[in-house]
């Protein structure tokens, strides 16, 4: 059986076979090959609605897969930047009229139970990871097998940083005791067990080191798996190494997704919730929407949308679903570094913070001419800084949960508290729940929920 047909067993994502194969049909276009290269021959299939492997065992095939999982990706993580926008302070549902049973409402009130109960039988977060997870395995031994060998090198290096950014994001987000399920040597399904936080992004690790092995001559991946890695580094305090991770990094780098269409932005209106701007979220918030911040720039939905009577502000960070979202940057490298600085009681902390507002902005932003005695406060301040400048690239989870594992915050002086504005309390969830229902029908080896809600 083709690995294109073969579904894993713990989720049912017939969206991911139908992404390959309009990438099979227009895959050199994307990739602007040569005509003698295009996707003529790899259509010339038996059964119009099966790619077999011998039909993609050639570089173009590979390549193929690969811009096949490049797709998936730009995808899903932008997907999930929504949703940690709503279980953190970034982003809340307008109160008005909406459907309170929505997966939206549940991460905006953090009622974990409720999330995962109305989600059986689908895994909407872990089963589309998986499926970019698994998707990279095939196209790694595709380009392994096939790739040319002035290709080989990057297209692996973007696969391994693309595997390692997807642990990663899972670590950071989904609540511990999730597996992270993957694919034999010959496309056979492998289960994994359930993970602890700490242990799936070790794993990462392993995977963007394998970035940067195969990083000759694309500055680009190798620049995504140094942040990433930064990153990765930081959730598990080892503050000095993630430093050096990053020190490479030009702050001037953007990594960008190869295909804007592809980037989901949450319109004001999302399946029949209205979203506004996080504004002191449950009295633990940041004021998002009423900073005046120029990296958070609102709008009265009034004033944008005429029919939405009231007074709560819509984000101008994504203006249409052609603007792409920064899956990494060099200022983010930079924030890795004043993290690191301020750990090490280095005054260099502050000096990094106020170099972004200069140069990383136009017009430049103001210095912090008085910064926080404390370090708590300076903690503060920087976890601030971080969030305006990250604001809807799916890091405030990490930041906030870093701030419980590694700074002994508790979660009610982090996440919103209190009284739910549409009605009742926030929950107790600190992470997006896997649906333990779906998982453990699905794998042997999952046999509890959620470590932690």
């Amino acid at each position: 059986m083709s690995p294109f047909r073969m579904q894993m067993p713990f989720v049912a994502r017939p969206w991911t076979t139908i992404v390959v194969r309009r990438f099979v049909a227009t895959c050199l276009a994307v990739a602007s090959l040569t005509a003698s290269l295009a996707c003529h021959g790899m259509l010339d299939v038996t059964d119009p609605t099966l790619v077999q492997d011998r039909d993609i065992a050639n570089s173009a095939g590979a390549n193929a897969r690969r811009l096949a999982v490049s797709s998936s990706f730009n995808s899903i993580v932008s997907m999930m930047a929504g949703d940690v926008a709503l279980i953190t302070d970034e982003r809340m549902v307008d109160a008005r009229p909406i459907n309170a049973s929505t997966n939206q409402v549940f991460l905006d009130r953090r009622d974990g139970a409720a999330y995962e109960a109305r989600n059986v039988p689908n895994d909407p977060h872990l089963g589309q990871w998986d499926g970019v997870f698994t998707q990279a395995a095939l196209a790694i031994a595709a380009v392994h097998a096939y790739a040319t060998d002035s290709l080989r090198g990057d297209y692996l290096a973007q696969l391994f940083a693309i595997r390692g950014y997807t642990a990663l994001q899972v670590a950071e987000d989904i609540c511990p005791g999730f597996p992270l399920n993957d694919l034999t040597p010959d496309g056979q399904p492998k289960l994994g067990g359930p993970l602890t936080t700490d242990s799936a992004i070790t794993y990462a690790m392993s995977q963007l080191d394998s970035a940067e092995h195969y990083a000759v001559d694309s500055i680009r991946f190798l620049n995504l798996a140094r942040v990433a890695k930064g990153r990765a580094l930081l959730d598990l305090g080892h503050y000095a190494e993630a430093a050096a991770a990053v020190a490479g990094v030009p702050t001037d780098f953007v990594y960008l997704p190869d295909w804007v269409n592809f980037v989901y932005v949450q319109p004001y209106q999302w399946s029949g919730v209205r979203l506004a701007v996080g504004n002191l979220d449950g009295g633990t918030g940041l004021p998002f929407a009423s900073a005046a911040d120029p990296r958070t720039p609102v709008i009265y939905k009034t004033v944008r949308y005429g029919n939405a009577a009231d007074s709560l502000y819509d984000q101008r960070k994504y203006t249409n679903n052609s603007v792409p979202m920064v899956v990494a940057s060099g200022v983010e490298a930079r924030l890795i570094e004043a993290e690191a600085a301020l750990q090490a009681n280095d005054p260099q902390w502050l000096a990094i913070l106020n170099q972004l507002r200069a140069t990383a902005i136009t017009p430049a932003m103001s210095s912090i001419s008085n910064p926080p005695a404390t370090h708590d406060a300076q903690v503060d301040l920087l976890y601030r800084e971080r969030a305006f400048w990250l604001y809807l690239t799916g890091r405030r989870l990490g930041d906030l949960r870093r701030l419980i594992r590694n700074y002994g915050r508790m979660p009610e002086s982090v996440f919103p508290t209190g009284a739910y504005p549409l009605g009742g309390s926030y929950g107790p969830a600190t992470a997006i729940p896997f649906v333990y229902d779906v998982q453990r029908r699905f794998n042997p080896h999952i046999t509890s929920g959620c470590t932690t809600r």
